[in-house]
């Protein structure tokens, strides 16, 4: 007999488990199928049927809809996924503490290219002895944030937009976004440069779900622009090749300033003025709200701090 309580438990394998239509609804959120839900938990599809439509009769909330010939999770119906997986996640940190209290634990977590380059060696490095494990996930902001809502990394460290209410977040530090060319390139001597100018050269850019594209297209977009304007654009997915071939002189780019330190100060690389061109942004260390590790994050949030205060 199903219980419609949403908080109604019960411990299975190495965390607790909800109602099973719960969970049965949340493998349904993720695959948008009846048939692939039944194959992954072993059961058959009339099953899956049977506990969804239990679940919305409980609830008296739809949760699907048909749109043939698609399957819609609806917006109550997402929320109801997040939820779930919060406790899923919640639940396997409190027991795995429980179960070892006083055991080192394995960590993973994750590191947009740009905060790995900044801090990454020098933090794994500090934090190696506090851990029997540790897995960095060297991606962009779209695939760690994705990686955090399915419990697959703890938290990311990350830079560029995302949505505050659906996080907990500490602030690391602030950079300045610049644009850069090679000291060679024309618009590199004048005192002001002005956008028009720019799109006539090539932009190196990194790939879609960037937190740096994603900072660039929303500036360009507030200026009746977009990343199309650009004579050409050449997409990279890491940010050391885009700094060597703006060092080969191949056009201009756009990155936090905390990069290309070295460059900048040796004259490598030069800073462009582009006009009414100002932007800073936090990066951050982002996890899932209310955590059980939440403590621990914010000291291994006051390690990063201390590394790049040296």
């Amino acid at each position: 007999m199903y219980n419609n309580n949403i908080n109604n438990s019960y411990y299975g394998g190495d965390f607790i488990v909800l109602d099973r239509r719960y969970e049965t609804f949340l493998t349904l959120a993720k695959t948008v199928s009846y048939t692939k839900t039944a194959q992954k938990l072993y059961i058959t599809q009339p099953a899956v049927t049977q506990q969804i439509a239990s679940l919305q009769k409980d609830l008296q909330i739809e949760l699907v809809r048909y749109e043939r010939p698609n399957l819609i999770i609806t917006s109550a119906g997402k929320e109801l996924a997040k939820y779930i997986e919060n406790v899923r996640i919640k639940s396997h940190q409190l027991l795995q503490h429980l179960q070892r209290p006083n055991d080192k634990r394995s960590l993973k977590f994750g590191a947009t290219l740009s905060f790995n380059t900044i801090v990454e060696p020098n933090f794994i490095k500090h934090i190696a002895p506090k851990f029997t494990n540790i897995d960095c996930l060297v991606a962009n902001t779209d695939q760690i944030l994705t990686q955090i809502d399915n419990g697959q990394i703890e938290f990311g460290l990350v830079e560029g937009n995302f949505k505050l209410s659906d996080y907990d977040s500490i602030p690391i530090f602030k950079d300045d976004f610049i644009a850069v060319c090679n000291p060679q390139n024309p618009l590199a001597n004048q005192k002001r440069v002005d956008l028009k100018a720019c799109l006539k050269f090539p932009l190196l850019l990194r790939e879609v779900g960037s937190g740096t594209r994603s900072i660039l297209e929303d500036w360009l977009a507030m200026v009746n622009h977009s990343v199309s304007d650009f004579s050409k654009i050449i997409t990279i997915g890491d940010m050391s090749t885009i700094i060597s071939l703006l060092q080969a002189n191949m056009g201009i780019s756009f990155m936090y300033r905390s990069l290309l330190t070295e460059k900048l100060s040796t004259h490598q690389l030069v800073q462009l003025p582009l006009t009414s061109f100002d932007i800073t942004r936090t990066l951050s260390m982002v996890f899932q709200q209310q955590s059980y590790y939440e403590t621990q994050y914010h000291q291994l949030a006051d390690d990063i701090k201390t590394i790049l205060a040296k």
